[in-house]
């Protein structure tokens, strides 16, 4: 459990280096079970999440080390445990370890995964998937086995709905198929090229051959070992972002390629903020105050990421002048973190977007409830007083962190779940490098 005590209200100034993605970075980690060589990683982030993986290669019989503080060395050629640890399940990105351990071992016992209290995130797009390449699955004891017998065959799948790990369970599933395995209405995150990247460097043969469509054509096991390099972190360029536009615009933000960011950087623009890049950093250049309020929509990729959402209504509650409207199509409970703004000040009104149907949203139809919320109207400007808030999830935490970094005064950010250290290294240090008053205790 942690506990962040905030003296706000400093002009931030500095460079604000972005670490691996978060939702990239251990997952890589994961595919050295398909190889018997040493695989080496680079600007793998060091929080809970890799350590949840690295734990889990070990206990599986891989030998896994730093050689440096964002390297990681893994070698599985002793891979003799197809049980994934219990321990290892509160990293919702350890699912991949189905699909690597049944291409590995033909078998895996897993438990169902953890994960933020931000919707229910099941895995049936997951299994469904593992049904058609041949898995045979049974449920015991909310604890999940499954075998197969055999490499899998050629086959076409349809997701029924976008499915970021889903699809990347799938790949690395299917990368000793015995013919052509080919992955329709597949997400198109970077973070799923990015995986694809380093299993082809590893000699998989895996094509996204159209925006959604990805072919996977079989090769002999096993993939030969690799050095590769998480790509950043696009959730936390958007944070580092978010704090220099709450902060007064004085922060560098280094690892940050606009291509990643793009939707987020075209409703900042929209708003009235314009950016410098060089290179790969970026600056705010101009803040036109008030913002302008406007409307957004959470998609999944290209669209504007459902993480990036709360740092977007932040802003806009604060330095907009009018209602924003916001429509949250990913997930079905996010709005935890509005109730603990309000505590300092935020001003805002849940309410269902009209014209909608279950076939509208991303998460399952049997999740889809008529009276829920999906929508929420903030209103701005805002002058934001210290407060004690609550922790709900990852970018729910980090909301609480920006807005007391932006607020005259102290606050308390309560963190029973680590949930800040799960999606940002070393943060305090990093905001503390910055000029920020803020100490974890």
């Amino acid at each position: 459990m942690s506990k962040f005590i905030v003296f706000g209200g400093k002009k931030l100034n500095g460079t604000y280096p972005v670490s691996g993605a978060k939702n990239a970075a251990p997952k890589l980690l994961i595919t050295s079970m398909l190889s018997g060589e040493s695989c080496t990683y680079h600007n793998i982030s060091r929080f809970s999440d890799t350590f949840r993986s690295i734990d889990a290669i070990t206990a599986m019989g891989g030998s896994v080390r730093f050689s440096d503080f964002n390297t990681v060395e893994i070698n599985c050629k002793n891979i003799i445990n197809s049980e994934i640890p219990l321990e290892a399940m509160s990293a919702r990105q350890n699912v991949l370890f189905i699909g690597a351990t049944l291409a590995r071992m033909g078998r895996v016992k897993i438990y169902s995964p953890k994960g933020d209290a931000i919707g229910k995130r099941p895995l049936n797009r997951h299994l469904d998937g593992i049904k058609a390449l041949g898995g045979i699955i049974t449920e015991k004891n909310n604890r999940i086995e499954i075998e197969m017998h055999g490499r899998p065959k050629s086959t076409t799948y349809t997701f029924e709905k976008n499915t970021h790990m889903g699809t990347e369970n799938l790949i690395v599933a299917s990368v000793f198929n015995t013919g052509k395995i080919i992955l329709k209405n597949s997400a198109e995150e970077p973070e799923v090229d990015n995986l694809i990247e380093c299993l082809n460097k590893m000699g998989a043969r895996i094509k996204r051959v159209e925006p959604r469509t990805i072919e996977i054509i079989g090769v002999e096991p096993l993939l030969h070992g690799v050095e590769f390099a998480s790509m950043p972190d696009r959730l936390e360029s958007a944070t580092a972002l978010t704090l220099s536009l709450l902060t007064g615009g004085g922060i560098k933000i280094t690892n940050s390629p606009r291509k990643m960011l793009e939707p987020f950087v075209t409703v900042l623009e929209n708003i009235g903020i314009a950016l410098n890049w060089e290179g790969d950093t970026v600056s705010v250049s101009k803040i036109n105050l008030p913002l302008k309020p406007t409307a957004i929509t959470t998609n999944w990729h290209p669209g504007f990421v459902t993480d990036w959402q709360p740092l977007m209504t932040l802003l806009l509650a604060t330095a907009s002048s009018g209602q924003s409207i916001i429509h949250e199509r990913i997930f079905e409970n996010r709005w935890n973190f509005l109730s603990e703004l309000s505590k300092m000040g935020v001003k805002y009104e849940l309410f269902q977007p009209e014209g909608f149907l279950a076939t509208h949203y991303n998460f399952n139809d049997a999740e889809y409830d008529v009276r829920a919320s999906y929508g929420a109207k903030v209103n701005g400007p805002t002058v934001l007083q210290p407060a004690e808030v609550i922790s709900h999830d990852v970018r729910a935490g980090i909301d609480m962190l920006l807005a007391s970094l932006a607020t005259n005064g102290k606050s308390i950010i309560h963190d029973p779940h680590n949930h800040i250290d799960r999606g940002y290294e070393n943060i305090v240090e990093k905001l503390t490098n910055l000029g920020a008053d803020i100490k974890r205790v």
